[in-house]
Order: structure tokens, then sequence, then C-alpha cells
């Protein structure tokens, strides 16, 4: 038995059982490699990994080499839900290192805590041009005790090319950096790195790049650009065709693995259905196509069918595996499809690409490859016939399905991924206007409120676990009291996430810092100011946003110019990997294109913001009161009790009021162009 058996992380309690001695991380590990001399492997995953269980089976689990790990090294497990701030630090170390980086994710270190050799997956043999995980060991071994003043130095070197880079950060001149020039750079340099044939981005494996979208989808607004409007709308049908998303049960995976997006890594996060639900939202504003409603039902419909917890909240994520078998609950075997669906003409068959070989190691995964008007167009039947009918198929897999063995389901309710989805939740009524989505919205910040307070005033990362929040935990938040906000008009929201500003200031940041630390406290060897995203949203981004836009409606004129100083800190290398900063660049496209102020005063206010958040705006602000408010610039000084007026305003200077919501947009359109 190691040293995990009483830790309350899902995923270092798989790991209780195996040979090799686990350490949780801490002082006691940490002391225990200095005393001992010895180097440090930190192995870092997450309990619903696919790949981390794949190590764990093939050598984690071997007696052997856990004996080699045990000898040799103090060997240290941590959760990358549970410790952001480590998976941040070493996933920057691993790409430092070999240039990429993933999970489960394995940095050995000096007894001091510095990197010093890396990697990910390592197999139990050698071969694709990878080490085996004995390999592995053996060679991180051998260089500490045969060669450590090399590998010391090594490591410094490293540690000195990390330090470098967040310096970096905070000093960038990005001098002209707010211009519709450097807009056009940078969604050219974005738009390069679209795939064209497949959509998304890039030529291998697809991921669904939410953040990306979103700035295409703002971009073609503001420019306007059809081109990138058509980039959004092919990628979001190629996503919705299957492969990534569970044409039974509704759901997106991590990614596929293929260019085509047809074979998925199955585990299902929170964070990416909440913010594929965020952008399904955005896109169905423009237009309001009924294929985008019923992705962005269905995509929500999984949230509170497979994720919602029974206190409150929505648990991490989704096994890949079942019964041992990556992706076995989702794929379907030729005969038991044609046993289920006995007198099916082959359009489900054709549709979904079902063969009796099979499409992944003789199973079926379910992925379509036309538009269904396509594919009933070369059926010779009407479209609404056909997607009945496969409906209809897809109902009676899901009933099929519900009688096998489940996914794993990793229960830890996460602060920052849950105000994810108050935020999906909120836009999702804004743009369908069903109340049961600003219900859902409420009730979940209400929750968040309610439950991850801890006893010295700040808030907590997990619920029911006593670990300080960290900065995307503060940021989502802030950021989703703005999202009900705006939809709902509760101006009490907006003094709440003023105090949360004050707060993640008063913790992640000194005076002398723009950007904000991801921790509050620094227990590693560097202290980490988050600049770029990989799945989620970049915190500081989002923190700059959220200044922004609250500058803007309570008149802190302060934060306003804090946002625009955090901007320049992204400079040049926003205009030159805007997909990794794409969080930045919603906020450039803002800054150079204006921010619409919308105002909404009168009678009907609540019944024409309903309208305006049902209209794809772009980046905006919106503020709306249906009695006399003096107490918030935008509202101040504009009260009509016979009218409900609209005013398009910047920096508080507005231009004529219209009356409604079609010529509002078309003053915006014509202001924009």
């Amino acid at each position: 038995m190691n040293h995990l058996r009483h830790e309350q992380s899902p995923y270092l309690r798989q790991h209780a059982d195996n040979p090799v001695d686990w350490h949780p991380w801490g002082d006691a590990a940490l002391q225990l490699a200095r005393r001992l001399e010895r180097p440090i492997l930190i192995s870092i995953g997450y309990s619903t990994c696919h790949w981390c269980h794949v190590m764990a089976r093939e050598s984690f689990e071997d007696e052997q080499v856990a004996a080699y790990m045990n000898e040799y090294f103090v060997n240290i497990k941590a959760d990358r839900e549970e410790r952001p701030d480590l998976d941040a630090l070493y996933m920057a170390a691993c790409e430092a290192i070999t240039g990429r980086g993933g999970w489960p994710l394995n940095v050995f270190l000096t007894p001091e805590g510095n990197p010093f050799f890396a990697g990910t997956y390592f197999p139990p043999e050698p071969g694709q041009r990878l080490l085996s995980w004995m390999q592995a060991l053996q060679y991180a071994a051998y260089n500490f005790y045969e060669n450590r003043k090399a590998v010391e130095q090594e490591a410094g070197k490293i540690l000195k090319r990390m330090a470098r880079r967040e310096r970096a950060i905070l000093t960038t001149d990005a001098e002209g950096l707010v211009s519709v020039h450097a807009v056009e750079k940078m969604m050219g340099a974005l738009q390069q790195q679209y795939d064209s044939q497949e959509g998304g981005f890039g030529h291998g494996a697809k991921f669904p790049n939410t953040m990306a979208l979103e700035l295409l989808l703002q971009y073609a607004w503001q420019a306007p650009s059809p081109e990138a409007y058509g980039q959004v709308k092919e990628t979001v049908a190629r996503l919705l065709q299957g492969g990534l998303h569970d044409v039974i049960g509704g759901g997106f995976a991590r990614y596929t693995v293929d260019r085509q997006w047809r074979v998925p890594h199955f585990e299902k996060m929170l964070y990416d259905n909440a913010l594929i639900a965020r952008l399904l939202a955005s896109l169905y504003k423009w237009p309001k196509a009924p294929a985008l409603l019923e992705a962005l039902e269905g995509a929500l419909g999984f949230l509170e069918a497979e994720l919602s917890h029974p206190d409150g909240g929505y648990c991490a994520g989704l096994d890949a595996d079942t019964e041992g078998v990556e992706g076995r609950f989702y794929t379907w075997g030729y005969e038991e499809l044609t046993s289920l669906l006995p007198d099916e003409p082959h359009w489900f068959f054709a549709y979904y690409n079902v063969s009796p070989e099979g499409n992944r190691e003789g199973r079926n995964i379910l992925y379509a490859t036309a538009h269904i008007e396509a594919f009933a167009s070369r059926l010779g039947q009407p479209a609404d016939e056909v997607k009945t009918y496969l409906d209809n198929c897809r109902n009676t897999l899901a009933a099929a399905r519900a009688r096998r063995a489940r996914p794993g389901r990793d229960e830890q309710v996460l602060l920052s991924w849950n105000a994810l989805v108050v935020t999906a939740y909120a836009q999702a009524y804004g743009a369908t206007g069903a109340p049961v989505y600003l219900e859902k919205a409420e009730q979940l910040l209400s929750f968040l409120d309610g439950h991850f307070r801890m006893a010295d005033g700040g808030l907590r990362h997990i619920y029911l676990r006593d670990i300080p929040a960290f900065l995307d935990d503060y940021a989502y938040l802030i950021e989703a009291y703005i999202a009900v906000h705006a939809v709902s008009q509760r101006h009490e929201l907006l003094e709440q996430a003023a105090v949360m500003v004050e707060e993640t200031i008063r913790r992640f940041r000194t005076e002398q810092d723009v950007l904000f630390y991801y921790s509050q406290q620094s227990e590693t060897i560097l202290r980490h100011s988050p600049l770029y995203e990989e799945d989620m949203p970049a915190p500081n981004a989002v923190m700059a946003a959220n200044m922004k836009r609250l500058g803007i409606m309570l008149g802190r004129r302060d934060w306003q110019e804090q946002a625009a100083l955090m901007l320049n800190a992204a400079g040049s290398r926003l205009l030159e990997t805007p997909l990794a900063l794409a969080s930045w660049g919603s906020l450039l496209l803002a800054e150079a294109y204006g921010m619409p102020e919308i105002a909404i005063v009168g009678p009907q206010a609540r019944k024409t913001t309903l309208e305006a958040n049902a209209t794809f705006l772009g980046p905006h602000i919106l503020m709306a009161s249906d009695v006399p408010d003096e107490t918030y610039p935008l509202l101040a000084h504009r009260w009509n009790e016979k009218d409900t007026l609209i005013y398009i305003c910047r920096d508080y200077a507005c231009q004529r009021p219209v009356k409604d919501v079609e010529e509002m947009v078309h003053n915006l359109r014509g202001e924009e162009k």
C-alpha cells in the first residue's frame, strides 16, 4: 500500500493499490527527496483519462517496474483537476523540453523540484520513436546519479527559459496593437490554420477550438467577413455530424484522433460541453437554424442527464473506458445493430457509415459525412421524412445503450468548470428565450455562491474541499455573474462581480504586475502568469474582458485601463499565434472595432432586452431598466416614461435613440461598416 489510500482525489485513489510507492504532492514527499538525494518523478493525470489508465495497467501495476521506480525515485502522483497549478507548471516544462504535452504527464525533477526530463505516455516496449517506460526511467536515473552536475545545469537552463518566458509576457511592447490592421493580421494568421477541406484547425487530430470559432464568428460580424462566417458554420456542421459528437446520447468528446472528425478520444469533459453549448447559442442567433437549436438542446440535455451532481452543480467528466475497453459504451457491432433495427432500409447504416467490418477495431462509431438534406436528396426522399426516421432509429439505440455498463464518472465538482456552465445556460436563455435555461443559470450561480466560500472569505476550488481557488475559478465566476446579468438585468449581480474583481486583485496580483498569477501563493519553483490557452479560455484574458465590461458598466475607468494593459501583454504573440490566444483575440477585436454600449430604458425594457439578447450583435455591453435608474452611467438621465428607447453609445456618448431592435441592428451594422 502506498500513500494515496486516504486522498480525496478519485484519480489518486485509482492508484492507491499500485505497487509504486506513490506520494501525494506536499512537503513530506519533497523533503524526502532532499533527504535521500533522489530525483522526483511527478506523474499527473485525471480520473477519466484513457491513456492514464493504459499506462497504469501497463507500467504502474507491474511489480518489476514499480520496484525500479521505488528504488531510484521519489514518486509523486497529482490530479490535474485538484492541482491545475502543478499541471500548468510542469506541462510548460514538458513543452519546453519536448515541444509537446498531454496526459499522462510524466516529469522528472531534481530534489529541488527543477525539471530535467519529461514526456507524456510511455509504452511498455519501445516503438514509434518512443522510449519504453523502463528506458525512460533508466535514462533519468543514470543521468541523475552519474551526471548530476550536468543534470542540474540542464534543469537550471530549463527553469531560466520558463522564467524568461514569464517575464517576457509582462514586458512585451505592443505599440500599435489596437488597430483594424492588427486584427486583419491576426485573423489572417488564424485563417491560415483553418482546414478548408475538413473544417476546424490543423491537419491532424481535431479539437473543438471553441474560443477560436467564437473569434471567427465575432470577426465575421465586425469586418464583415462571409469567409469567416462560412468557416464557423462548416466546422460546427462537421463537429455535429458524429465522431466527436455522440449522436445517440448527446455530449461531445474531447477531440478526434483523425483529421476527419470521425474517431473520438471518448472521454467527455464538463468544460468542453459547456464551451460548445456557448458556441451553439451564439451561432443559433445568426440565423435561427432549427438544427442548431436541436444541437444546443441536446448539449444542455447531456449535462443534465449525465453530469448533474445530486447535491447541485455538475461533475467533471465521463471516462473513455467501459469494462476496460476504450469507447465500448459508444460503439456498435454490426450484428447488434441489425438485430436492434431489423426493418432498417439501410438509410441509417448509410448515413452513419455502418459496415460489417466496422470502422474501429471491428465495431462501428456512428458518424455522418453529409448534411442530412444532401443525403435525403440522394435518396430521393423528403428531408423531414429521413430526419424523422433517423431520429427514431437513434431513440431505439439509446434505449438499448441504457442497458449497458456505463462509463465511470468523475464526481468532483469544480468551481471554474461549473462557472462555464452558468455562462452556457445564460447564453442559451439569451438565444432561445426559454425560461428553464435562465432558471438553471441562476440556480447554479446560487449554488456556487453558497457552497464555494471558505472561512477566510475566499473561494474553494472543489466542492466540499478546502483547496483555495485558482485564477480561472475567480475569472470564470466573475464572467458568469456578467453573463447572467446580461440576460436578467439583475444589477445586483454587477455589484457582486465587482467585489469579486477586488478580491481577485488582492489575491492574485501585486501593484507591479500587469497579469494575474494563477495561484494565490506559490509552493512551486515558478509562480505562473498564464497567457496561452488550450482546452479552456485563458483566465487572464477572461479577467481582462471582465474588467473591461465591468469598467464600462460601473464607471471604473481604472479597470478599463488595466484591461488595456493586459491586452498589450499579449503583444505580437497574439498576431503570430492567435489559435493559442483566441480569447485575447476577441478582446483585441472589441478594442479595435469598438464595443457598442447599448442602453434600453422605458416601461417595456425587459421585453425589448429579451428581443435584443436573441439577436447576434457581436461584442457589446447591454444594460436595461424599466424604472428610472441614476446609479449606472449607461442608464443615468435616459428615462422616458412614455416610450421604451434604445441608445447606442460609445464611451457613454450616444446616438439618437431608436424604438425597436431591428432599427438598432441596422444602426449597429451601419456603424461597424
